[in-house]
């Protein structure tokens, strides 16, 4: 089993260590329920360190990148950065990923920590040894945290000042964070203000421990995959290995939008294409129940005296107090309001087609 730089930490604050794709990783810390509560209404720092870090430059790292993910990577400016896919060459999801333009031929791309090997490999070989193009796994020099919640700001303000109100969703600052160098970005995986930080991995620990520091007044709580799950569900984000897979596109995703048809041929551009054009043979909607039950995937869905699909990701939601979940079903079913059953445990739980996300944060008060 692989640890992160944080392992001993986990283990000391009382965590609950699982395998999660091969990595000892902590599940909850005080409770999945408490961490969750505590990113919706303070904030929650998690060990993300275990997804993949890759460095992609060269001369040619743009033309190389247009051709190997589905959005434009012309679009993003130095310290800003773009979700986006890698996909087969059938048009599935290998990845679903997100780049930051560190300069103008230099990107560092977050891959999920299960992809980590493939990816790497799938790079590679769609590597031209004609370009001038240099992709290097930068994922155990680099270790990450993802600090969320309402209180991130005003904890992370305590370190860097009043500078830190200018980034906007996206962008990210190269700054200094309790003495080490520090790639600090306004991207998360809950629906909350939060900033992802890029460490040295030899640097972590110490950081680790000083914003539990500061952030102990503010409510600050260490916080683990589970509730990480339950807040990235709340928001209708993808799961990868749930929600996609490599039999899976984006346009079946619904996530047409990080697709980028004028930008010239991109690996599984030509599957895609047809996709549009003809469509798909199935939608991934958001639902909920309407009685008070618990959806999870694998479970089927039934309307009209058939199975028109299946549930991707579901729980109930801890501040919603309903069942909610995302599902691929026949595109007849896909309409908003449409209405079907969730078969759990036997009994046929009625559900409909809603508008993701399930969650909106409040606005503050004027």
């Amino acid at each position: 089993m692989k640890h992160t730089p944080l392992y001993d930490a986990h283990v000391a604050h009382g965590g609950k260590i699982v395998d999660f794709a091969g990595w000892d990783m902590p599940i909850q810390y005080s409770g999945v329920l408490d961490e969750y509560h505590a990113v919706r209404t303070t904030a929650g720092l998690f060990d993300v360190s275990h997804m993949g870090r890759i460095q992609v430059a060269g001369v040619d790292a743009v033309s190389y990148l247009q051709r190997v993910t589905t959005n434009d990577v012309e679009k993003i400016d130095p310290l800003h950065s773009q979700y986006s896919m890698i996909c087969n060459t059938e048009g599935g999801v290998k990845d679903d990923i997100f780049i930051y333009r560190l300069a103008q031929n230099k990107f560092l791309l977050c891959v999920n920590g299960s992809n980590r090997e493939k990816i790497l490999d799938w790079l590679l070989q769609q590597n031209d040894q004609k370009e001038d193009v240099h992709i290097d796994d930068r994922s155990a020099s680099i270790s990450q945290l993802a600090l969320q919640g309402p209180a991130a700001q005003a904890i992370m303000q305590q370190e860097l000042g009043p500078d830190l109100d200018s980034l906007k969703p996206r962008q990210f600052q190269e700054v200094t964070v309790c003495g080490a160098p520090c790639v600090i970005s306004r991207t998360g995986y809950t629906g909350e203000r939060g900033y992802e930080l890029y460490i040295p991995a030899d640097q972590v620990l110490d950081i680790w421990k000083q914003l539990m520091a500061i952030g102990e007044v503010h409510g600050l709580k260490p916080a683990g995959l589970g509730a990480r799950d339950l807040l990235r569900l709340d928001m209708g984000y993808f799961l990868y290995g749930n929600d996609l897979t490599e039999e899976i596109t984006p346009i079946e995703a619904g996530a047409e939008w990080l697709v980028c048809w004028d930008k010239g041929p991109f690996v599984g551009h030509e599957e895609l294409r047809r996709q549009k054009d003809q469509g798909p043979t199935k939608r991934l909607i958001a639902f909920e129940l309407l009685p008070k039950a618990v959806p999870r995937h694998g479970m089927k869905l039934l309307a009209d005296g058939m199975e028109i699909g299946e549930v991707a990701s579901g729980n109930l939601s801890p501040i919603l107090q309903k069942g909610i979940g995302l599902a691929y079903v026949l595109p007849p079913y896909s309409e908003m309001g449409t209405q079907f059953d969730v078969e759990i445990r036997g009994k046929h739980v009625h559900a409909k087609v809603v508008k993701a996300p399930f969650y909106k944060r409040p606005k503050p008060a004027a």
